[in-house]
């Protein structure tokens, strides 16, 4: 059986000189495997050189990134020498309240309306660390309605988020993120239900403030108080920590009002 004639390609070198004429044969697979080889090569300088690109590129920004990071660090200490000095105003200022307004006793018949007078008293008061106050005075230390981390130490990182989404979950609280240690304080007057340990929110402690307002202060670090505990407004109760499911120092503050989750901003000062 005869061979297959393969074709070839031909080149003829023809000199000027009229010397004798050269001719070289190429098979056409030769030529593919060779075509094939220097278009891979033409790949590999084009995808070497991308490469290069994006490396040069990911270097230049790795080192942007690393002053951004140094500067925030800085930044961070200065905030926590700031959060340190506060923390020392915070515990003189109680410290000469506590001597400058000793509590005062003093007994209800001392102040008690006569049974034959003919007077309604519409706006009873009392004695609170020998100071008289109003039932209206009495109520609002016992609404919360300030700040349970100084807007000087801490910011929200997160907002209350009542509805529940298919890109977002719901969050009946929010979120003030602060360097680790920080004093929570307490945002109204109340008693101590809970203080201890919770699955979710790690080392946390619930207030009961009467009038069916409750709150709730989660991923703390130390805490301060003990169950049952009557606790006053602005008392330091917990430090800032991060117990539970926490992704980093927060404290995870919620306000519940006759057993309803309530955006807090909406009983915090603007």
């Amino acid at each position: 059986m005869a061979k297959r004639h393969q074709k070839q390609f031909s080149i003829l070198v023809i000199p000027d000189d009229g010397s004798r004429t050269s001719e070289f044969k190429l098979n056409y697979i030769l030529l593919g495997v060779l075509g094939g080889i220097l278009i891979c090569l033409l790949l590999f300088v084009v995808a070497g050189g991308v490469f290069f690109w994006q490396a040069h590129y990911w270097e230049d920004r790795a080192l942007v990134l690393q002053k951004d990071n140094l500067r925030l660090q800085t930044e961070m200490a200065r905030v926590d020498e700031l959060a340190q000095v506060v923390t020392r105003m915070k515990s003189w200022d109680q410290q000469l309240r506590t001597i400058l307004s000793p509590n005062i006793e003093l007994s209800p018949a001392a102040y008690s309306v006569p049974v034959s007078a003919p007077q309604v008293v519409e706006d009873p008061v009392t004695i609170v660390r020998g100071q008289l106050r109003t039932r209206d005075q009495i109520d609002a230390r016992r609404t919360p309605s300030i700040w349970p981390i100084s807007q000087a130490q801490g910011w929200v990182s997160r907002e209350f988020q009542a509805q529940q989404g298919m890109f977002r979950n719901q969050h009946l609280g929010i979120d003030i993120a602060a360097p680790e240690g920080t004093p929570i304080q307490a945002t109204a007057d109340g008693r101590v239900l809970v203080a201890g340990d919770d699955d979710v929110l790690g080392r946390l402690v619930v207030i009961d403030h009467g009038d069916g307002y409750i709150t709730r202060f989660g991923h703390n670090g130390a805490l301060l108080v003990s169950k049952g505990e009557s606790i006053r407004r602005g008392q330091h109760i917990a430090q800032v920590g991060n117990s539970g499911h926490s992704s980093g120092p927060h404290l995870h503050y919620e306000v519940l009002e006759n057993g309803r989750a309530r955006d807090p901003r909406e009983l915090l000062p603007r």
